[in-house]
């Protein structure tokens, strides 16, 4: 599972960029991996293990909401499930409980 997004300052036209990934490492965790920072340059890379596919997903759900919140766009994505996939299409509702 992959999500890469993007922002775009529109002040000085600087984009910035963050792409989160779901992958299993060889001794059976799963890891969130997110990288961010601004277009052209190297950005920052974040590792974060989970037992279970599941925890990871949800992570990554989280991390996509929190950072749309903040003015970021969904520019790609792969590999996602139908329920994560509409979530990021805007399909989710406007749940303000959490």
């Amino acid at each position: 599972m992959k999500a890469y997004l993007q922002r775009l300052n529109p002040t000085n036209g600087l984009i910035w960029y963050y792409a989160i990934q779901i992958q299993r490492d060889l001794l059976g965790e799963w890891l969130v991996i997110r990288e961010w920072g601004r277009s052209g340059s190297p950005g920052t890379v974040r590792q974060l293990p989970f037992d279970s596919h599941p925890a990871a997903a949800a992570n990554m759900a989280a991390l996509v909401e929190e950072l749309t919140a903040r003015g970021y766009q969904v520019v790609m994505r792969e590999g996602l499930s139908p329920a994560l996939a509409a979530y990021l299409e805007g399909e989710h509702g406007n749940d303000t409980d959490s």
